[in-house]
């Protein structure tokens, strides 16, 4: 629902305001709150030339009817395919190969065991296509072991590494397939040219770009807007409680953003009544907003018979409810299609037939009983129990014929959809799915804490609705100690109480003893609270490093860290927390020699602390010598923690891992690094 007039609400009126500054701005847009007639009040009053980037074509072309002929209206890949992707038509539209016969083509033509696997040939080229995509995602600026996926039943760590060596090369090789304009072996695709776009650096002619959705930017796209910032003023709008894709790759660029931070709290989309329910998700996932809700709704939470839309948390939820209301002899839409199920469920019978799958998901799995075994006893296949369940008590045919007799939504009585894809949208009448399941531990008695992820999903569920929400699956939160709604918490005080700002200044090698594992203030702070420390901290340093002065730059891999620098007291054994410093990647590295050691990085920590501190290579040496000799002496005895800085702020803290079990759990860390 759009906004209901065009006076500007005092919240929108601030922003106008700070955007005619010419100040950079993060704009934090609640469900329904107007966030494109902000930007477009914003690009009004301005005879500038702007750029406004939508995350898909439909809702730049519908901008394009509202702004001023001024703004220009482009979603990324557009601008790509103007500078780069245009030389690639003939690629573009080639047919569809598989990834077996491309994989053959890079030169993959054997099966390969690792562990107690037999990986095909075509799990091995999907591999490849998936790594060279992810890459394509990043703001890299080469294929790297981090962008080879996971496989499902290689979840050991020995077993992942054996895979990226044998992806890594056939990747590299199709990457430079890729280049080739006219001829090549590798399905060409846009996020292939939005890739090369972005590696050339380019420089975008405008006084001023918006960048709509900012919280589910990819790395690639947030590369390229903050580049523009020495010529143009940038303005990100989004909502950070919707942030929901990280799993693909996303990640939410606001908190962090060094500019003006102002919100949107009033919603057009609903009344106070899930107005109230959205500040209880948002209060878990502590948001910096609140929302207040449009009087001239009478939105009400109740339960409702008949719903226009039933959101649920998976695809195997949505099935079952398809199959459900099939049942009732009801016309059923689901967003998106059943394609995908439909591919999962064919898998299904090829291994219930004893064949192998081509299934990404599946392509490891010889039959259906050792799927049924991984997903049952294996942790890493919890995920994939409701689709064994699925299949086992309804059958492939039947998943079939549901899909099979899905209708489109306007034809629909219901529609059923995930979260995900609900994301954007809104129905008058909303009941959430039954597979927003209770959070439960057995092992853990007692309430279990809400995770970020399934708090966030939850959030994008409620605010669907505009005039009637049924709670559904989602009715456990009113007894949950966390479903009290809160409001936003202050801010932590720039200077935290007792804090000496002056305490290890400089960059210098400081080692944390090896008893004193694991008691970082990561560790030991709350997850909430750690955000809030962690974004005063990068507020009040300028987004800078505090000691080299660099800004974060995903294309160098390199980002801002909260460090703590601690003073060690050897009468009484006790480890004060005196600073918090905002440290970039390659110092943070520096401070942690020990860990760039084993993690192979100590030539490139040894080369920046001289680059800094301007040390000889024999200074540097005995430099790095001193402080292994004093880590050395501070490691045989156990340090007692004094966080009294944090905790007079009103941080809160989390137990720590006791002393006898940091060691183990460092190695652990260390191994299962990507």
């Amino acid at each position: 629902m759009g906004q209901a007039t065009s006076a500007p609400t005092i919240e929108q009126q601030a922003a106008i305001d700070a955007f005619a500054s010419g100040a950079d701005m993060a704009i934090q847009a609640g469900a329904g709150t107007g966030k494109t007639t902000t930007l477009r009040l914003l690009s009004n009053g301005s005879s500038r030339a702007g750029l406004y980037l939508a995350y898909n074509r439909a809702v730049a072309a519908e901008a394009q009817q509202r702004f001023v002929r001024t703004v220009q209206c482009r979603t990324a890949h557009s601008m790509a395919y103007r500078a780069v992707g245009h030389h690639y038509r003939e690629r573009l539209n080639a047919a569809r190969v598989s990834s077996a016969k491309v994989g053959a083509a890079l030169g993959i033509r054997y099966p390969l065991r690792i562990g107690n696997r037999p990986v095909s040939a075509a799990a091995l080229s999907y591999t490849t296509v998936r790594t060279v995509q992810r890459f394509c995602y990043s703001a890299d600026r080469e294929i790297m072991s981090r962008h080879v996926p996971r496989l499902r039943g290689l979840d050991d760590v020995s077993d992942h590494q054996r895979l990226i060596d044998a992806v890594l090369p056939y990747a590299v090789k199709a990457w430079g397939d890729l280049q080739h304009r006219d001829r090549g072996s590798v399905r060409f695709d846009h996020d292939h040219y939005l890739k090369m776009w972005a590696l050339g650096e380019p420089e975008l002619d405008y006084d001023f770009i918006l960048l709509d959705e900012a919280q589910d930017t990819n790395p690639v796209v947030e590369q390229v807007f903050n580049a523009q910032r020495s010529h143009s003023q940038l303005v990100m709008v989004g909502d950070s409680a919707q942030a929901i894709y990280g799993w693909r790759g996303a990640q939410d660029v606001m908190y962090d953003f060094d500019g003006t931070h102002l919100g949107l709290t009033r919603s057009f989309r609903f009344g106070a009544a899930v107005a109230a329910e959205a500040n209880r998700w948002l209060a878990i996932v502590d948001a910096p907003i609140r929302l207040t809700g449009n009087d001239g709704l009478a939105t009400e939470i109740c339960d409702v018979e008949q719903a226009d839309v039933v959101l649920c948390r998976t695809n195997v939820g949505a099935m079952l409810e398809v199959m459900s209301h099939l049942s009732r002899k009801r016309r059923v839409a689901l967003v998106g299609g059943g394609k995908s199920l439909e591919l999962l469920a064919l898998a299904a019978r090829d291994l219930q037939g004893g064949r192998r799958s081509t299934h990404p998901e599946l392509c490891l799995f010889t039959s259906w009983g050792e799927l049924q075994d991984y997903a049952e006893n294996d942790p890493a296949g919890a995920d994939l129990g409701p689709l064994v369940s699925l299949i086992d008590d309804h059958g492939v045919d039947v998943v079939l014929e549901a899909v099979a007799n899905l209708c489109g939504e306007a034809d629909a009585e219901v529609t059923i959809s995930t979260a995900h894809k609900a994301k954007g949208r809104e129905w008058d009448t909303v009941r959430i799915g039954d597979d927003f399941a209770h959070p439960e531990n057995p092992e853990c008695p007692g309430p279990v804490p809400i995770g970020q992820t399934e708090a966030k999903l939850a959030y994008v569920a409620v605010t669907r609705a505009r005039l009637r929400l049924d709670l559904g699956g989602l009715k456990w939160i009113e007894a949950h100690p966390e479903g009290r709604p809160g409001s936003v918490r202050p801010s932590v005080p720039e200077v935290l109480p007792g804090e000496d700002r002056t305490c290890g200044s400089g960059l210098f090698v400081d080692l944390v003893p090896e008893t004193c594992w694991f008691t970082n203030v990561r560790s030991c702070v709350d997850g909430k609270d750690w955000l809030r420390l962690r974004r005063m901290v990068n507020a009040r340093a300028g987004h800078r490093c505090e000691v080299c002065g660099r800004d974060r730059d995903g294309a160098a891999r390199r980002w801002l860290e909260a460090h703590e620098r601690w003073v060690f007291d050897d009468a009484t054994g006790i480890q004060h927390l005196r600073r918090i410093i905002l440290l970039c990647t390659d110092c943070h590295q520096t401070t942690h020699f020990g860990f760039a050691q084993v993690s192979g990085r100590a030539s490139h920590a040894f080369d920046h602390l001289r680059s800094v501190t301007g040390m000889s290579e024999v200074q540097a040496r005995q430099h790095v010598a001193e402080a292994f000799a004093l880590w050395q002496v501070r490691s045989v005895r156990e340090w007692t923690l004094d966080l009294t800085i944090l905790t007079d702020a009103g941080i809160g803290l989390a137990e720590p891992p006791s002393p006898a079990h940091r060691a183990a759990i460092a190695e652990q860390r260390l191994t299962t690094r990507d």
